[in-house]
């Protein structure tokens, strides 16, 4: 066996078991697919957003690469910024798009830097499966061509995207093939150049003066000025298992590390019992205000980067979740494990999309300025130069060393959670990666709370006498993220919820 791969489409993970059936290793093949992905689920993935890759050689602690946004430093007057509606049937979320919404992309940088440092085959060829994918064209799943749909106002925003996404005026569906020439084309270009060819050439001149002359924030010296990030892994021992995860900036490695924590003690027995669902649901509960009093107003200082390591102020927490149990997100994942032990986890989104599209390169550039999530002091709040927040946090857990299950999620908000509840399922109570993966979720978020199917009637009736602000989904919903998983004997999970796919060599 070569290797295994779970992404958030077949044609993305297929990508990514083509380069490990050439003779590629996990990161080869993890690259593969993080290209091919922004043509196969082009709703959930671009080169014109950011992402994060948490790598694992064999023997080796592993390293996360930051290649996410940075908050651009011009600033306008009046940006071109303004809200739409998505619709998940049993909520409905706003973001904002438009030129004014678009933070500086990190991916191609993030992708080069892994190349140079971990991969072993040509560029050439790493990128061949996505140049394949968008010249000759794909026709995308019922799963993403909903998801076009469900985002048709922004495809439609500019004409640049529009003759991309609805060319000859039909936006692009699960009965056409989808071709995007000018991608491949770029991504050619890429492998002959180097990053180079987006970050200070002609490409970025245009698009700095595309966004200068549309009311945007960037310009074409922030892409030059761009730098992927290198960090040490949020870590934590949990049921004898070491588990790693994405430090701060990021905010959703730290949120998950902090909840298994008030999780260690838990005392369910099994995960369709009440007790389950009141130590999870109070759990987030106090995750929710550790966030709001420890880490948003800290993110970027040194103090968020040690926090967990503060027993003390652990403790206490703990001592308040008892008490209160006592009363009682557009992104892709992309998980890759080879035959030689090397694990790749890796999480990227461009937001919803901008609607503005990088000029000559057939990108979609992200809105991460525009996501309410990744803003929480307010909309053009952050300082200027930073590295935006993200809830993402591609994890490794690992026994004695050796991995045990390499896994991610989407879903803005909701990544934090779903991660924490596979994770719990898996370790804490041996589920199988599967039905770990498949089984009901909850989220709580503001005073609110959210249950997918699954959980008997009796449970929720309890849970609602505490919580009566609840909403009960009618069937598993992307709203509650999607995560893909691979384990270290080479089993595999894929959300059924986004539409996801395992394939293996």
């Amino acid at each position: 066996m070569k290797g295994i791969v779970a992404a958030g489409d077949a044609v993305t993970a297929e990508a990514g078991a083509k380069i490990l059936r050439e003779g590629g290793n996990a990161f080869d093949a993890v690259l593969a697919a993080m290209m091919t992905a922004p043509h196969t689920e082009p709703m959930l993935s671009s080169l014109g957003g950011g992402g994060f890759l948490l790598a694992a050689e064999a023997g080796e602690e592993p390293v996360l690469y930051d290649f996410f946004v940075d908050v651009p430093p011009n600033r306008v007057d009046i940006p071109d910024f303004f809200p739409i509606y998505v619709d998940f049937g049993n909520t409905v979320q706003e973001f904002h798009i438009g030129a004014g919404s678009t933070a500086v992309p990190g991916m191609i940088a993030g992708i080069e830097s892994i190349y140079e440092e971990l991969c072993s085959l040509p560029m050439q060829r790493i990128v061949a499966p996505a140049v394949e994918a968008a010249s000759k064209g794909v026709v995308l799943s019922s799963m993403q061509a909903g998801f076009v749909k469900l985002l048709e106002p922004i495809l439609l925003s500019t004409q640049e995207s529009a003759a991309i996404y609805a060319p000859d005026g039909r936006l692009i569906d699960d009965k056409n093939d989808f071709v995007n020439r000018e991608y491949a084309d770029f991504l050619l270009r890429f492998a002959e150049e180097g990053a180079s060819c987006f970050y200070s050439s002609d490409i970025s001149e245009a698009i700095g003066n595309y966004y200068a002359s549309n009311d945007g924030l960037l310009r074409a010296e922030d892409l030059k000025n761009y730098s992927v990030q290198k960090r040490k892994p949020v870590s934590l021992n949990y049921h004898s298992c070491d588990i790693y995860t994405n430090p701060p900036p990021s905010a959703g490695g730290v949120l998950i590390a902090f909840t298994l924590k008030m999780l260690s003690e838990g005392s369910a027995t099994s995960t369709d019992s009440f007790e389950y669902v009141r130590e999870l649901i109070e759990s987030f509960a106090i995750t929710e205000e550790f966030r709001r009093t420890h880490i948003d107003p800290h993110i970027h200082d040194e103090y968020a980067e040690k926090i967990m390591d503060d027993e003390s102020l652990i403790s206490h927490y703990l001592m308040s979740v008892g008490s209160r149990v006592n009363l009682w997100g557009n992104t892709t994942h992309i998980s890759v494990m080879d035959e030689y032990g090397n694990c790749a986890s890796a999480t990227m989104t461009n937001g919803e999309g901008s609607g503005m599209i990088a000029p000559g390169t057939g990108i979609m550039m992200n809105n991460m300025l525009g996501e309410e999530d990744l803003n929480p002091h307010g909309f053009f709040a952050w300082k200027s130069g930073v590295r935006l927040p993200s809830m993402m946090a591609p994890t490794i857990a690992m026994r004695e060393g050796e991995p045990i299950l390499i896994l991610g999620s989407a879903g803005s908000n909701r990544i934090r959670s779903a991660i924490t509840e596979v994770l719990d399922r898996y370790i804490r109570f041996s589920e199988a990666v599967k039905e770990a993966v498949e089984a009901p979720r909850i989220h709580y978020e503001k005073g609110k709370l959210f249950f997918e199917p699954g959980y008997d009637d009796s449970i929720l009736r309890r849970v609602a006498q505490r919580y009566p602000d609840m909403t009960v989904f009618d069937e598993k919903s992307l709203f509650f993220g999607g995560v893909n998983a691979v384990t270290g004997d080479f089993q595999g999970a894929a959300d059924s919820r986004r539409g996801a796919a395992v394939s293996i060599v």
